[in-house]
């Protein structure tokens, strides 16, 4: 009796790991339209594992009780969710993301010539500063390589740890958005001609580093490397 105990016991084991590993199913829409969200990135900032969503905002990951889910889109704010019990009951769920509207008020920007990317990242950067009080006018500066708007925080004391958490988290979210604005739905439709579905399949699964294309500055840098990745999808297909 003992013996069948303990089986039972770790089939009860097995079963409950596995459905605390289980992919959770969710869709990603406009807060404002309610429209999908297409090529957005979904990352469970916990074990930094991203997905991409598909043409209806669809998209599969593993995440546990508690962990943090962020997403980060073109054209749209940051946004994240804890995956408490709420969320864990749920079969699927349902994100909203809100659109930028660009308007940057009276902030003081030093650079001109702004990419696409910019723009979404000072506005992005503006409405975090502001939520934090007291930055009515923050100083930026552009950075390298046509990235986002670098911020100064010298101006926070050491007492504001957790102001520096949330700039450190806000990065993190800023490099998800510039791989998805420099390797675009775009450029890799025009090299691989691939649509829908399978674009997000070999998007999802060759998605470059923030590092690698930190260094590879131009689209022919990402056209090269798309090629390359390529033969690989073409292999694993």
């Amino acid at each position: 009796m003992k013996w069948l105990l303990g089986i039972f016991s770790i089939l009860f084991c097995i079963a409950t790991n596995a459905q605390k590993n289980k992919p959770i199913i969710g869709y990603l829409r406009d807060s404002v339209t309610h429209a999908p969200v297409v090529l957005a990135s979904i990352t469970n900032n916990n074990s930094h594992q991203t997905v991409m969503t598909g043409n209806n905002g669809r998209f599969k990951i593993i995440i546990k009780e508690n962990e943090v889910l962020a997403f980060a889109a073109v054209g749209y704010h940051f946004d994240t969710i804890q995956f408490n019990r709420n969320y864990v009951q749920l079969d699927s769920i349902e994100l909203f993301a809100s659109p930028l509207s660009h308007d940057l008020g009276n902030v003081t920007v030093t650079a001109k010539g702004m990419s696409a990317y910019q723009m979404d990242s000072l506005e992005r950067r503006n409405d975090l500063l502001q939520d934090m009080v007291s930055y009515k006018k923050p100083l930026f500066a552009n950075a390298n390589s046509g990235a986002g708007i670098g911020i100064s925080i010298d101006r926070f004391s050491k007492h504001e740890k957790s102001k520096r958490r949330a700039l450190d988290f806000f990065e993190s979210n800023e490099r998800e958005a510039y791989i998805n604005y420099r390797y675009s739905a775009k450029l890799v439709t025009e090299t691989t001609s691939f649509k829908d579905e399978q674009l997000r399949d070999f998007i999802q699964q060759s998605r470059p580093t923030y590092n690698w294309l930190r260094q590879n500055t131009s689209d022919e840098d990402i056209r090269y490397y798309i090629n390359q990745q390529l033969k690989e999808f073409k292999k694993i297909r």
